[in-house]
């Protein structure tokens, strides 16, 4: 966020320049999304962060299994775009998402430990003052 800091270059980005100096004997991998959790957004982060996921005793990051390979769709506001601020949203650790299919956040919110989220949750909140969702199931509901 500082125009002064040390540039960074996305891995993917660079990769897709350096696969033209590869030799014809290369060969692509094809790995499958339950050996990887692929993270470009605080989105996915929460996620992440969720009951969504687990880590298996070989050390990997799964999808827990009822969730059957699908991963929660998470839509955060812009006012979440970075870390610290996701921080701001989840102070005392990331809800349930387990049985959560789609989860949108916009405005500013306060989610307190014990939430747990089902279906489809949308929280909105107009106001510039954030909004406590306290500890409780949502199940399809928009608060």
């Amino acid at each position: 966020r500082d125009k002064k800091s040390t540039k960074v270059l996305q891995l993917e980005t660079a990769m897709g320049a350096a696969i033209q100096c590869f030799g014809a004997e290369a060969k692509a991998i094809l790995t499958p999304r339950s050996r990887f959790a692929p993270v470009k957004t605080t989105g996915d982060l929460l996620a992440l962060k969720s009951d969504a996921y687990e880590v298996t005793p070989e050390h990997c990051v799964t999808l827990a299994p009822e969730r059957k390979g699908v991963p929660p769709i998470i839509k955060l506001d812009g006012s979440y775009k970075f870390c610290d601020q996701l921080a701001t949203l989840i102070p005392d650790g990331a809800p349930s998402l387990l049985r959560c299919t789609k989860l949108t956040v916009e405005g500013p919110f306060v989610i307190e430990s014990g939430v747990v989220f089902q279906g489809e949750v949308k929280l909105i909140n107009p106001s510039d003052q954030p909004r406590t969702v306290p500890a409780g199931v949502y199940k399809d509901a928009t608060l």
